[in-house]
């Protein structure tokens, strides 16, 4: 003989403790989301994301003219190239030129305004011959003579490489 079925409506309409506290979460989640998409409204952004999603296919249509002609194709060649040496570099070394750069474009413009006075102002013959005496200029020009050279040296390797594959089997013509 089959069980009796021991059912009672009340504490069918009862949630369990546990769905009730994900209901709560659920319900202050929906709450974060429609107060985002008020301020997105507000903003005006959701506006320009709506135009921007319906222009897509015209949009889509010039960007991949642009990429189909030699010059896209080239750009995006080099900017798969940068991207490939940036991830080479430290990005604390990046940092740290990006921050010597902006000091010294600010130092020259200073300098060019007349806001700051360079001691090497006008030195004639007599203070060129003491400029090649200063241990601090000469301190300040060390790293940019030794990037000039190497910079120059990797051309130049380059230079023969590609002058080698050109050639085929590795031997290149001197000229």
């Amino acid at each position: 003989m089959a069980e009796q079925i021991h059912y009672r409506p009340e504490q069918a309409k009862q949630l369990r403790p546990e769905t009730v506290d994900e209901l709560e979460k659920f319900e202050g989640r929906i709450a974060e989301i429609n107060g985002l998409l008020d301020q997105l409204y507000e903003s005006g952004l959701m506006r320009w994301l709506k135009d921007f999603v319906g222009a897509m296919p015209e949009i889509s249509l010039i960007a991949l003219e642009g990429l189909n002609t030699e010059q896209g194709q080239a750009g995006m060649r080099n900017l798969l190239v940068l991207a490939k040496q940036l991830g080479r570099l430290d990005p604390d070394q990046v940092e740290r030129l990006f921050n010597a750069l902006q000091t010294g474009f600010d130092r020259s413009s200073e300098t060019a305004s007349g806001a700051y006075t360079s001691s090497y102002d006008s030195p004639g013959i007599s203070g060129v011959f003491r400029l090649l005496r200063d241990k601090e200029l000469w301190a300040t020009l060390a790293p940019l003579i030794e990037g000039a050279k190497a910079f120059s040296a990797e051309s130049r390797r380059q230079g023969n490489e590609s002058d080698n594959t050109k050639h085929g089997d590795g031997s290149a013509t001197k000229t």
